[in-house]
């Protein structure tokens, strides 16, 4: 009889288990399982261990065949997909469940809802980071904005950035107009497709480049390069600091003040241009080597010259001035106060070595003269 009671009793709470699983919820740990779940399982000090397996690649059919949409395993990286971690079957494939720093603050996290799927290497997987829908991706820091990509085409970073059409716009307060571009604090491109380069930078119209500190162009293609060069007429250009033009078509290099050198990295402070090396002037001009231009005091000693005779006399070139070669025409010009200009004729001035030059002095007056001070300025002409 006691052995019968123990079926009856045993029979009754099967027969309960099984109408628990058909009409009602499962819970584990918990005596209330929540109504809107198949299963509940409650634990503080316990987990839920997935299914552990080693998946070959994202593609990975054998491992597990016929796979259900929503499968969920853990991969333990040591079959060839190595990057372990949760995985769910979805579209033909395994796809990683991404994870969130817990370093990050709880008030929000990055969220990759793109749908590039890869091109290359990451063919398969989704890479992009950003949103699906048509809106402007907005980038933020304490809750104010600090940078976004437009659907226009745009990209701005910066508080208070702002870029139109096509336009780039980096830095604090800066601005680009369309298909323009701004870099640099409160740098601005208002002009389409022009150029804004540096701090305070501004460009005003169209097909302006403005680079440096503070340089400014307000005339349609012109170009300002330097600190707080200006360029303010149409097609001008501005290069150096404080450069500035005012007229179209003109090209500026430098303030008041500067020393322009070509071939030389220090140009002569004394002279608005420094030239080392071969230039030509003119569309018929010959191409020079240098030219050089000094005044002189030789000593000289002619006594009692019968008229109408010549002499010879030598000018030694002062150290520096000395050309390259003796391949140059000569240009000696007697001074106001040459003591032979009434008496005396210059001609065939000519170099004999790098550091002399020769002339010919020609008694002109009618009778016998003499000659004991000179003073001339001199030019060569090197070619």
């Amino acid at each position: 009889m006691k052995k019968q009671t123990k079926f009856r009793i045993l029979f009754v709470s099967v027969l309960l288990f099984n109408f628990s699983l058909n009409f009602a919820q499962v819970g584990i740990g918990t005596s209330s399982p929540n109504t809107s779940a198949m299963l509940e399982i409650s634990s503080g000090s316990k987990g839920i261990l997935i299914p552990r397996v080693a998946l070959t690649s994202i593609t990975d059919v054998v491992t597990i065949p016929s796979p259900a949409n929503g499968l969920l395993i853990w991969n333990n990286g040591l079959g060839g997909l190595s990057a372990a971690g949760f995985y769910f079957w979805s579209n033909s494939k395994w796809n990683q469940i991404a994870t969130v720093s817990t370093a990050l603050p709880s008030s929000g996290s990055w969220s990759t809802s793109g749908n590039n799927i890869g091109n290359y290497s990451g063919s398969g997987t989704n890479l992009s980071l950003g949103t699906s829908a048509y809106d402007d991706l907005i980038f933020k820091v304490n809750s104010t904005t600090v940078g976004g990509l437009g659907v226009n085409n745009s990209v701005s970073f910066g508080k208070l950035s702002n870029a139109g059409q096509d336009g780039v716009s980096i830095g604090s307060s800066s601005g680009a107009a369309q298909s323009a571009a701004a870099m640099g604090n409160n740098a601005k491109a208002n002009g389409y497709q022009s150029l804004a380069v540096g701090f305070e930078a501004e460009t005003t119209f169209n097909n302006e480049t403005a680079v440096g500190f503070q340089t400014k162009t307000s005339g349609q293609n012109s170009t300002a390069l330097g600190s707080g060069a200006k360029a303010q007429a149409q097609f001008s250009t501005a290069i150096g600091y404080n450069a500035s033009t005012s007229q179209s078509n003109a090209i500026v290099l430098g303030d008041n003040n500067a020393n322009v050198g070509i071939g030389t990295s220090t140009p002569n402070t004394t002279v608005k241009l420094d030239v080392n090396g071969q230039y030509k002037l003119g569309i018929n001009g010959s191409v020079q080597k240098s030219q050089i231009s000094f005044e002189v005091w030789p000593s000289v000693s002619i006594n009692n010259l019968p008229a109408g005779n010549t002499t010879t006399m030598n000018i030694p070139v002062p150290t520096g001035f000395t050309p390259s070669s003796t391949r140059a025409t000569i240009i000696v010009t007697p001074a106001s106060d040459f003591a032979g200009n009434s008496t005396f004729s210059i001609s065939n001035p000519r170099l004999t070595s790098t550091s002399n030059i020769t002339i010919n002095l020609t008694n002109i007056a009618g009778n016998a003269q003499s000659l004991n001070s000179a003073h001339f300025y001199i030019t060569i002409n090197e070619f």
